[in-house]
């Protein structure tokens, strides 16, 4: 975590130098603002952009003096977000140079102008740049404040995606120091997915690298997850990929030598030292070192000579360590800027490695040494530690006087509820007196009409007593009578009901039955079918993996015989000492059989290896990868953990689905690196086989499946294992095919 951190702060604050890659997009820029009808919005842009690419590859002070030209430029425009995005990059560069208080006027400026601007995306922009400035700053908690609204603003805006990536990125960053592992797998994930939408080679590499370094530390949290690691190292390494891939677009070139030196860090610190850890390490570290030099990154050419003198020294060869040693101080001296912590190891490990010697005196020498540059680099830590800690007590007692703010705002509140609710209680009590004198008026009233309908009532009473005991006597007569069809109607009406809810039952029981017995009748059908289709793949692979050891056989057997007995008749007339020429012509013939038998021999071999029958899949993997490394081909061959326990129809499978991968990247990726890897974890067998060629589109691989895919998704269906395909246009392939064991 320290080292990726080191490594990240490192390549803020150093400037790339210049190259062909840096002065191929410097010159392409100025070729777009040189062209006479480019609208002034799009010459301010590319300017931008220049002014970028300049500071980080050729020279800070040239690099600001572009954009200051940017500004002058946006000057007659009355919207200020042009002028408040060329600000928010001075306010980074300064920072970078060392000039704080720079980049907070520029900041100051570039929130001015947004003020004069409805541009919601450049509002988003500015925010960001306030959040990316806190952070540097110890101020994380305003940090994630100001990134958190630069979201709720861009998330509204159409193009807002391309700045979203970096608010994702900034705020994985933040939760990283904190080592909140919950956050930053939210956020890396979040800018990882943003960068693969807006495909901006730069993002794409920080977001793959930021990724493949919150696996890393899950593993290193927990070292039982070996899957986070491999995670981890292949987020990296396809970072790395496509930095090296599109070297010419890099706006920072250093990019590719820290990428190189983070992965062999990983490989050193979390993996065994077996022989092929080793040699990644050493690939890795030699990629460090010579992109490195071409880039002028004078800290990872350093630490790579101090790796190296650090694995001389563990083998007791001192001289070779102290040779590498001084190789890592002069180039540390080199750049003005240099790493006083790489310094200090260099000289510590002279200092060491000259006691071993028995050379005193060069040993005390650089012992010095070492205790300056270690006071020098204590001094300034300690230093960072004091602003640190100053920083944090600044926002302690900020957040206790808000506290206390918070608290009197939440007592007057209290008082102001309370008297709210006694002049509510007044209130009440005022208006149900009004509410009972109401009541008691409305009762009058209903007392008076009362009376005055009783009086009505009584005149009519008599005369209503007498017709209603007549109509009640018939009314009595037809309730009873219509009572009894009532109950005649209800129970019909129940026996209907039931009937009918009884034969619906039966219905849907039957349905379902017959539904349920169609889907497994279905269900065996596809499994027979499946069966038949895995027995006759399996049989016909069987058929040609026999033929294959037949006509093996007999190729060397029969035909190899019968070359063998024909050169030994043709020796048997050839006599060196005579130059006849019937003697040329026989010398000839015999280096011709010679020939011929060699071809038959390496034909048989190919159909029918006998390192695969003899060792098993390991070494005969390793065998087919070096025979075509002879012949110019650069494949390079990993095997990790391979136990020979597998059985030999599947082990065959496995190497046929290798030959067809490996010709596939040979014919038709035009790939200049292919890796080949063959591990076993516990009962599961993994094949990789990876290029870097032309790619194709993943999307269209139905489309793409020739004979030969089809041929391999065909082995993988029988050995019952997955194929995984990764693949884009312009950035190489990967296949991953894992199966069990048996």
């Amino acid at each position: 975590m320290r080292l990726f951190y080191r490594i990240i702060c490192t390549l803020l604050l150093l400037s790339a130098a210049t190259g062909s890659q840096a002065q191929w997009l410097a010159d392409s820029l100025r070729n777009i603002i040189s062209q006479q009808q480019l609208p002034l919005e799009k010459r301010i842009d590319a300017t931008d952009r220049l002014g970028q690419v300049v500071f980080f590859n050729k020279g800070w002070k040239e690099g600001l003096q572009i954009l200051r030209s940017s500004l002058a430029m946006a000057a007659p425009m009355k919207d200020g977000q042009y002028r408040a995005h060329t600000y928010g990059m001075m306010a980074a560069s300064y920072y970078i140079t060392g000039d704080t208080e720079a980049a907070s006027r520029c900041l100051d400026s570039a929130r001015y102008y947004i003020r004069r601007s409805r541009s919601g995306l450049m509002k988003g922009y500015v925010l960001y740049m306030q959040g990316w400035l806190e952070s540097r700053g110890h101020k994380e908690t305003e940090a994630i404040h100001t990134l958190q609204q630069a979201l709720d603003i861009l998330e509204k805006e159409p193009d807002g995606l391309k700045y979203m990536q970096s608010v994702y990125s900034e705020l994985a960053g933040v939760y990283f120091r904190w080592y909140d592992l919950v956050n930053v797998e939210k956020y890396t994930r979040l800018s990882l997915d943003a960068a693969n939408k807006i495909r901006t080679l730069d993002k794409l590499i920080s977001a793959n690298q930021e990724r493949g370094s919150y696996f890393v530390n899950v593993y290193r949290h927990d070292t039982t997850r070996k899957t986070a690691l491999d995670s981890g190292l292949a987020y990296m390494r396809y970072s790395l990929h496509i930095a090296r891939s599109n070297r010419q677009r890099l706006i920072t070139p250093s990019d590719i030598p820290f990428s190189a030196i983070g992965i062999a860090s990983v490989f050193a610190e979390n993996l065994p030292a077996t022989a092929a850890s080793k040699d990644s390490i050493d690939y890795y570290n030699h990629i460090a070192l010579e992109e490195g030099r071409q880039t002028r990154q004078y800290v990872v050419e350093a630490g790579v000579y101090n790796s190296l003198a650090s694995t001389a020294f563990n083998r007791g060869d001192y001289d070779e360590a102290i040779a590498y040693l001084h190789n890592a101080i002069t180039t540390s001296l080199q750049d003005p800027l240099y790493d006083k912590f790489n310094l200090s190891q260099s000289y510590l490990g002279l200092a060491e490695a000259y006691e071993n010697k028995r050379d005193t005196a060069m040993a005390l020498f650089n012992y010095k040494q070492y205790m300056d540059t270690y006071r020098e680099l204590f001094d300034v830590e300690k230093m960072n530690k004091a602003k640190d800690l100053e920083a944090r007590y600044e926002m302690a007692r900020k957040e206790k006087a808000l506290l206390e703010v918070r608290l009197l705002a939440t007592q007057r509140n209290r008082e102001l509820i309370q008297a709210r609710y006694l002049s509510g209680q007044k209130d009440k009590a005022l208006l149900e007196a009004r509410y009972a004198a109401i009541v008691k008026d409305n009762a009058l009233l209903d007392a008076k009409y009362a009376a005055e309908l009783q009086q009505k009532a009584l005149t009519s009473a008599n005369f209503r007593t007498t017709q209603r005991e007549q109509e009640l006597k018939a009314m009595g007569e037809r309730f009873s009578y219509n009572r009894k069809l009532n109950k005649i109607y209800s129970a019909l009406t129940i026996a209907l009901f039931l009937a009918a809810a009884f034969l619906y039952y039966a219905f849907q029981q039957r349905s379902r039955a017959l539904r349920q017995k169609q889907q497994l009748h279905e269900l065996e059908l596809d499994k027979i079918n499946q069966a038949h289709r895995m027995t006759v793949l399996s049989a016909m692979l069987e058929g040609q993996e026999q033929e294959r050891t037949r006509l093996a056989r007999d190729l060397h057997d029969g035909l190899g015989g019968l070359l063998s007995g024909v050169k030994i008749e043709l020796s048997a007339i050839h006599t060196p000492e005579t130059t006849t020429p019937q003697q040329a012509v026989v010398s000839k013939t015999l280096h011709h059989l010679d020939s011929a038998v060699d071809e038959l021999r390496r034909i048989a071999r190919s159909m029918m290896p006998e390192v695969l029958l003899t060792y098993g899949l390991g070494e005969a993997t390793k065998e087919y990868c070096s025979g075509l490394r002879k012949s110019g081909i650069p494949v390079s061959c990993q095997v990790y953990h391979y136990r020979n326990d597998m059985s030999h129809t599947r082990q065959v499978t496995l190497y046929r689905i290798m030959q067809e991968l490996l010709n596939n990247a040979v014919k038709h990726a035009a790939a200049t690196q292919i890796l080949v890897q063959l591990q076993q974890r516990d009962d599961r067998i993994f094949l990789v086989v990876e290029d870097d060629g032309r790619g194709f589109d993943t999307a269209q691989l139905q489309a793409l499946k020739g004979a030969g895919l089809a041929n391999i998704q065909s082995r993988v269906d029988m050995l019952q294992g997955t194929l995984e395909v990764e693949s884009a246009a312009g950035t190489g392939s990967t296949f991953t095919i894992e199966c069990a064991v048996n």
